[in-house]
């Protein structure tokens, strides 16, 4: 069954020459899985097939990024912070 929302998310990042991000895209998706049945011959035959569909793209500059990560730790409060903490966490875990 097709979602109502986006559960899926990607990143991509445009920087300059220095080094420093010009551009953040970031993608909304879904993924769901989708079904289909058939009669057959033989009887019927069903399959599912997982599908991932791009919703929409947003492009934020430097500004924005930072205008996002301010929103954020408004509306979430220290929510934010142990987020934060917790990503770090899995990233420091990934490197080892």
């Amino acid at each position: 069954m097709k979602p109502f929302f986006s559960n899926a998310f990607g990143a991509a990042r445009n920087a300059g020459p220095d080094g420093k991000t010009i551009e953040l895209q970031l993608d909304f998706m879904l993924q769901y899985m989708e079904s289909e049945s058939k009669l057959t011959p033989k009887g019927p035959v069903a399959a599912s097939a997982r599908k991932s569909e791009q919703q929409t793209s947003v492009l934020l500059t430097q500004n924005g990024v930072v205008a996002l990560i301010s929103l954020l730790r408004k509306t979430l409060g220290q929510e934010f912070d142990d987020i934060v903490s917790f990503c770090e966490a899995q990233e420091e875990m990934h490197q080892m």
